[in-house]
């Protein structure tokens, strides 16, 4: 018995993620600053929880409901966010990179000052979402909805939005390639000051 408790104290570590943090998470709702890396909470129902601060790198949260959740200053870096739902959460200052968040839902989410690289938000719908301060680089979004949401202070001229709709999307202080910009335009987007269409 002494044995297989040391060989599980030594295995631990393998799995990433900590059972009381889950366990916590659970019974209270809220766990901030917890580790989750490597957990697989596909299609669990975390709506309206308190997860800031905390640690999802490499987990699995395809079609995981996170409806109006606060998730401010967490890792997702390499997360599998397909079909997730993330309605008017709070993404504030997460780490997105090379997250795949295909089809998932942003709708009126928080996503200011959020890293986004190399991730992947295409067929995603983020109407009314707030992208301002956010770090985008090399990211796909093509074919999502972006209807009225704002991209205030932003580098996308290397990010590909083929397709996206951005119909009232509003721009201000954002690097825009010239492509970007008319199919903007098109997409009767509003401009505000400070935009660039290199």
């Amino acid at each position: 018995m002494k044995w297989f408790l040391i060989t599980m104290i030594l295995l631990l570590p393998l799995f990433g993620y900590e059972p009381n943090d889950i366990k916590k998470l659970f019974e209270q709702e809220e766990c901030v600053g917890c580790d989750f890396s490597g957990v697989d909470f596909s299609k669990k129902d975390l709506s309206g929880y308190d997860i800031t601060d905390s640690n999802f790198e490499n987990a699995n949260l395809s079609q995981t409901n996170f409806f109006m959740s606060d998730l401010q200053g967490s890792n997702f870096k390499n997360t599998n966010l397909k079909e997730a739902i993330f309605w008017k959460a709070n993404l504030s200052f997460c780490d997105l990179t090379k997250v795949d968040a295909k089809k998932a839902n942003f709708k009126g989410a928080n996503l200011q000052s959020v890293t986004l690289y190399r991730s992947d938000f295409s067929y995603s719908v983020s109407w009314k979402a707030d992208f301002s301060d956010a770090s985008i680089e090399l990211s796909n979004f093509k074919n999502s909805e972006l209807g009225s949401a704002k991209f205030y202070n932003n580098e996308l001229s290397n990010s590909d939005f083929t397709g996206a709709i951005l119909w009232e999307t509003q721009f201000k202080d954002t690097i825009l390639t010239k492509k970007q910009c008319n199919e903007a335009k098109k997409e009767e987007a509003i401009f505000k000051k400070g935009v660039i269409c290199e």
